[in-house]
């Protein structure tokens, strides 16, 4: 293994106002250099991650691509930082992240300070973020010491779903917290095996793409969040057998599941999603009845084509199908989070408990 020690800036909602280091994988604190611009318009918080890569590991680039090693440790350093921030993003409630794109955008530049002039024509920016010093302050070769406090952790039962909705929501005026077993998370998705890594990796991938069209595309965030959490049922069911009369038609001969009504086999597809979240979520009746409406509002979506209120049109009376939309939409994200949280903790071959 050859290690390189990289620190960058990232990004979060949320404010992240002390130290979260695990172990010598990666290190995150405020981005308070002295010469780090600020902004009181600013939504997104520059953060400071470090974290380490192996260069055994870059991947192979094009042929034609002359400068091979520069864009294959490149390539390897974003995918390193795209896993970290992922999957901090999918066992917390806050979204770690970098700016996928340098593409070009029109934009005006805010007045602050109480600044009483015109505002000036729009003018071509990237979003990047950089100031003279920057390079100076991100240069390294191992974590630096902390002058932050340590986080403070949440008992994990009440993380996730406990509480007023408002303080669960993903914005500038909370702060980033950690549950008390975030270290136990992350420790055990670093031992697993390489297929079942890949496999968390792809329920992150999930749940950030969720998070990231929340407000754009209502309908498909909440379709990548169902499909997180079918992802892990589906492995947690991997022994699961079905054996078929006809392959053309796929008309099932045996299975593990049955229908209730009639008794015959059945490809059980929402039964795994519903034993899946009671065995890693919760089997309380009152639970049991949000997988009922989170998994009927996916099939309407899915089946149907019926999009989420506010896909279509921009809706601005009182609705209360809207807002019960809105949050079973909230709450399919958070019981995506913690079913992968708790499925790293427990393992993945927890009894059913449905």
């Amino acid at each position: 293994m050859e290690k390189n020690f990289h620190r960058n800036i990232i990004f979060t909602k949320a404010h992240l106002k002390t130290n979260f280091r695990f172990k010598d994988v990666f290190q995150i604190y405020p981005c308070d250099f002295a010469d780090a611009p600020k902004s009181e318009y600013a939504l997104d918080n520059p953060v400071v991650i470090e974290y380490f890569t192996d260069s055994t590991k870059n991947p192979e680039v094009y042929s034609w691509i002359k400068q091979k090693n520069l864009i294959s440790g490149l390539a390897n350093q974003t995918s390193q930082l795209n896993k970290i921030t992922r999957l901090l993003s999918a066992i917390t409630k806050h979204r770690f992240f970098s700016y996928s794109t340098s593409d070009s955008k029109w934009g005006i530049i805010p007045k602050e300070n109480n600044d009483e002039s015109e505002f000036n024509a729009s003018k071509i920016f990237f979003p990047f973020f950089y100031y003279p010093n920057s390079k100076n302050d991100l240069r390294g070769n191992e974590f630096a010491a902390q002058r932050h406090l340590n986080s403070n952790f949440i008992s994990h039962q009440n993380y996730y779903l406990q509480g007023s909705i408002d303080n669960l929501v993903d914005d500038n005026t909370q702060e980033i917290s950690f549950s008390d077993l975030t270290e136990k998370i992350l420790e055990n998705y670093f031992n697993l095996d390489e297929e079942s890594q890949k496999i968390v990796d792809a329920v992150a991938h999930l749940i950030c793409n969720g998070i990231d069209i929340k407000q754009s595309m209502k309908s498909l965030s909440f379709i990548s969040f169902v499909s997180s959490i079918e992802t892990l049922a589906n492995y947690y069911f991997r022994n699961h057998k079905v054996e078929l009369h006809c392959e053309s038609c796929k008309t099932i001969k045996e299975s593990s599941f049955t229908c209730n009504e009639c008794g015959r086999p059945i490809w059980g597809v929402t039964a795994k999603f519903k034993t899946f979240l009671s065995t890693y979520i919760s089997n309380e009746e009152s639970t049991k009845s949000k997988y009922n409406k989170i998994y009927n509002m996916r099939s309407r979506i899915v089946h149907n084509g019926t999009l989420l209120l506010g896909d279509e049109q921009l809706n601005w009376k009182e609705s209360k199908k809207e807002d019960s939309e809105w949050r079973i939409h909230f709450e399919t994200m958070q019981m995506a989070r913690a079913a992968l949280a708790n499925w790293l903790i427990w393992g993945p071959d927890l009894k059913p408990r449905d």
